[in-house]
């Protein structure tokens, strides 16, 4: 089981239904995404991850770390956004002249990335607000009532052998590390191809191990789950009619006044 399985497992809106949970998610998102709003983006990280905190029991050590995985990739991304090749007209905040042409930052390219920046770190926590108080087999259940069967069931092998396979990863790096395979440029260059070569042939043993498994129980082409009941949520309900209702109204007044 992933660590994310686990606090989701832990967390109090786990009983939730995952349908009313993944409606709230998805909708504060595309209200973030479309609305074009600075303030709205602020408003969404700050509720979403209120939420998650609050009323997902999630520690908020344990949320910052894992805010911090995509938090990397959103400040590389929104660093290249802000810096960008200036045309003599733009009026730029810091400048620099390399190869024949003005590199730095500008009004416009710092606004694009701020906005950039907020609407994605907002999508990121109505993702994680899902991901952190949703159960893996809670989702799939609902999934089973709206997607095909066989695309339901390839997600359940292939979320299970993400896993597995990051597990053997793990063992043959532990092993190549404590004998120096990592030490040195060219060593570890050879060293990684070894892990990848052989991750790539216990996974494809183990499909095949798993396979033979199956056929050899009767499967028939459907995974039966055992699924828990799950109740529904006023509060949720509510919370996300409030929400929507607050983004919207952020929008608005942006809009007007700013």
């Amino acid at each position: 089981m992933s660590h994310i399985d686990q606090y989701a497992y832990q967390s109090k809106l786990a009983p939730v239904k995952a349908g009313t949970k993944l409606l709230y998610a998805l909708t504060v998102m595309a209200i973030c995404l479309f609305s074009g709003s600075e303030l709205v983006s602020v408003l969404t990280i700050i509720i979403m991850s209120a939420v998650t905190l609050l009323l997902g029991g999630c520690r908020w050590q344990r949320y910052m770390r894992l805010l911090t995985i995509p938090l990397t990739f959103l400040v590389t991304g929104t660093i290249t956004v802000i810096i960008t090749r200036l045309r003599p007209t733009d009026v730029s905040i810091v400048s620099i002249s390399l190869f024949g042409g003005i590199y730095g930052i500008s009004a416009a390219s710092l606004d694009t990335g701020i906005m950039i920046f907020l609407r994605a770190l907002g999508a990121v926590t109505c993702l994680y607000f899902f991901s952190l108080n949703t159960p893996m087999n809670a989702f799939l259940s609902l999934l089973r009532r709206k997607a095909p069967g066989l695309f339901v069931e390839l997600m359940e092998l292939i979320y299970r052998f993400i896993f597995v396979i990051w597990e053997e990863a793990g063992k043959i790096h532990t092993a190549q590390a404590s004998r120096l395979g990592y030490d040195g440029f060219k060593r570890s260059m050879a060293s990684l191809a070894e892990l990848v070569t052989s991750v790539f042939l216990r996974a494809f043993r183990r499909v095949d191990r798993v396979n033979v498994a199956l056929a050899s129980r009767g499967f028939d082409g459907n995974f039966e789950l055992l699924t828990e009941r799950e109740a529904p949520s006023r509060i949720l309900t509510a919370l996300t009619l409030a929400t929507v209702t607050v983004l919207t109204a952020a929008a608005i007044l942006e809009r007007l006044y700013l």
